[in-house]
């Protein structure tokens, strides 16, 4: 038996135990001292409210500062039983916490309010074997099958990852220290959980995936999934069966079960053809109301709009998909162009939309594509008609849609235009730009091993809503499901298109790895409860720009940003409420004393400022932040190779 110590760089990302050898049991530690204080703006007032904290103008002409101590171990055990058996634990446990304005609705927060000093964090079990796996978890992300078959995306990713510093930026040039996960912070549960199984014999292959929460809010709920070739086609057959949390619709059936198959046929040219169908009729039999446009003045309460009721039917829940990718060779260059049409009936997800894409690598350094998309529900919105004015509401005629319907138009499926045009500039082609998805221009999708001094790219979009929306739900500061109000319209459409641009550089020059990125201009809040006619309290579209830049040379790292018109840092609410900063900046250093030390300051500067559309839960304040860590574990070998 051996026992030796050993450091790490950091516990922010959960270990692979496979990287172990077999035989080998681990217990890495991230020990922390951190000090958060804050201050609030002149003529400013703050007061708990649950987790959250409640801002509101008025108050002392002169703050204090305040200042809150914490303390906590961060714990990840981990083993390697054999070649192919794995698995791990994470804990976190803390002593004081460190109350904080930016982000209060955090795990920490929590278990500290509950006098729990101990929680876990993740945890998942590994059988690996070279034609089968079994895999379980429990708050540990998990990937989609769209790559591998799954068409119509009936499984689901769940990433729970985000960063402390949340949508203060859109790069995340922050400390990977300060990585956090949003579904425990939110809900205060870990999510995802379940199991994955899958195997792969004579050219088939076949996944099964069991468990509660595999995508955020729904209950237990199986998937599976399962790929034969014929010839050199393939063939995928996907079902699903989930556990609607009970808010979503007002139905007794809580399960909402679709089948789909897809046809996949590559060509020897790098041509491929995908053609699917799907059936599901989740709710078939209720009730719905449909909206049909009339002559101004004769329809109801001297509108357009003529409403009436239908019945959803077994064929509502059919759709069907086709894709078509192409590659010719045009003016000595290769192309990439693909048309993807898709039509859902009301029950399978109420829309039609159609995709086009074309792009081309113009230079060995020099890559381009324009991607398109034209969407629209079969069944448009409701709209909220009454008597009397805004300001003085009489007797509800019309509602949007809410619960007690079998299907509403919401952010997936209103009619909208999308336009978005990308452009990379990588001198060093044989290193990929960026890990995943590079139409994601983020700091964490930045390939780390690019040794290009200057690497580029330039994004432009175009969103046009041309609908509204029906009542949505969304996941409130709890992480439960809740729907808006009855009584309100759903999200407004645009009045002319919305335009942002992303430009970001990064790369590694002789004073370290730099990153910078520039972005800017129009998003509208997701929900309806946004739009309104008091401009006070909510903002239904914001104009922002974020500036962002990270420069690391070790044992030193840089950072900093500064925006206008951001929205806050919790994508379950302020984006949806139209809750936004008027301006927000802050700049950062870490500092490794050792390897496996590390200190970490930031500065935050939040305000609103304007005296227009004040949150109740932002407000203007300075806060610091700092963080002195430590990491250090053990390998212990229980078993000879």
């Amino acid at each position: 038996m051996a026992f030796f110590l050993w450091g790490l760089a950091s516990l922010s990302h959960a270990f692979v135990p496979t990287d172990l050898t077999p035989g080998t049991f681990r217990m890495a530690n991230e020990a922390g001292l951190e000090a958060v204080l804050h201050q609030l703006q002149p003529g400013w007032s703050v007061e708990d409210s649950g987790l959250g904290k409640s801002f509101s103008p008025g108050g002392s002409e002169k703050r204090p500062w305040e200042t809150n101590w914490g303390q906590y171990l961060k714990t990840d055990f981990s083993a390697r039983f054999s070649p192919s058996v794995t698995g791990r634990a994470f804990f976190e446990a803390q002593g004081n916490y460190a109350d904080r304005y930016w982000r209060p609705l955090n795990i920490n927060h929590y278990e500290d309010r509950q006098d729990n000093h101990v929680f876990l964090r993740q945890a998942e079990a590994r059988l690996d074997r070279p034609h089968w796996f079994v895999h379980g978890f429990s708050g540990v992300g998990h990937g989609d099958w769209k790559g591998r078959g799954d068409f119509f995306g009936l499984y689901p990713e769940s990433f729970p990852d985000n960063s402390y510093m949340g949508s203060s930026g859109y790069f995340g040039v922050y400390p990977s220290r300060w990585q956090q996960d949003t579904f425990l912070n939110i809900s205060h549960r870990n999510v995802p959980r379940g199991l994955e199984a899958g195997a792969n014999l004579l050219g088939t292959d076949a996944s099964l995936a069991y468990g509660k929460e595999l995508a955020w809010g729904y209950g237990t709920s199986g998937y599976g999934r399962w790929r034969v070739p014929i010839g050199f086609t393939k063939l995928t057959f996907v079902y699903k069966d989930e556990g609607i949390p009970f808010q979503v619709y007002d139905d007794f059936s809580k399960r909402r079960q679709a089948g789909a198959l897809a046809w996949a046929v590559p060509f020897e040219a790098g041509h491929r053809l995908e053609i699917g169908v799907l059936y599901q009729p989740y709710l078939a039999g209720k009730n719905y109301t449909v909206d049909r446009k009339v002559s101004a003045g004769s329809g109801l309460l001297g509108s357009s709009h003529s409403l009436s009721q239908k019945t959803a039917l077994k064929e509502d829940g059919l759709g069907g998909r086709v894709r078509m990718e192409l590659r010719p060779v045009l003016f000595d260059k290769l192309w990439t162009t693909s048309v993807d049409l898709t039509h859902l009936g009301i029950l399978a997800g109420n829309r039609q939309q159609a995709d086009a894409s074309l792009g081309a690598t113009l230079s060995p350094e020099v890559s381009f594509d324009l991607q398109y998309t034209y969407r629209r529900p079969v069944e448009g919105p409701i709209p909220l008609l009454y008597e009397g004015t805004p300001q003085n509401m009489g007797a509800i005629a019309a509602n949007p849609r809410g619960p007690e319907s079998p299907f509403v138009v919401d952010g997936s499926n209103r009619e909208a235009v999308f336009l978005t045009a990308t452009v990379w500039i990588d001198p060093t082609p044989g290193s990929r730009m960026f890990l995943y998805d590079p139409h994601e221009i983020e700091g964490w999708n930045v390939n780390p091993e690019e040794t290009s001094p200057l690497t580029a790219v330039l994004q432009g979009r175009m969103r046009d809503y041309r609908t509204a929306t029906d009542r949505q739900n969304y996941y409130d500061e709890n992480g439960d499901v809740v729907w808006e109000p009855a009584g309100h319209t759903g999200a407004w459409p645009t009045a002319k298109p919305l335009y942002e641009c992303r430009v970001m550089g990064f790369g590694k020059l002789d004073v370290g790895r730099w990153v910078l990125g520039l972005a800017g201009g129009q998003a509208p809040a997701a929900s309806g409860l946004a739009y309104s006619h008091d401009p006070s309290r909510s903002k239904p579209i914001t104009e922002y720009y974020s500036l962002e830049g990270r420069l690391e040379r070790w044992p030193v790292a840089l950072w900093g940003h500064y925006g206008t018109g951001l929205w806050g840092p919790e994508m379950n609410i302020h984006p949806f409420w139209g809750y936004v900063f008027d301006r927000l900046w802050g700049i950062g250093v870490s500092y490794s004393i050792t390897v496996n030390t590390t200190w970490d300051v930031s500065y935050l500067a939040a305000r609103e400022d304007d005296g227009m559309f004040v949150a109740p839960d932002l407000g203007s304040y300075e806060e610091i932040r700092t963080m002195l860590s430590h990491r250090f574990g053990f390998d212990f070998k229980f078993q000879e190779e």
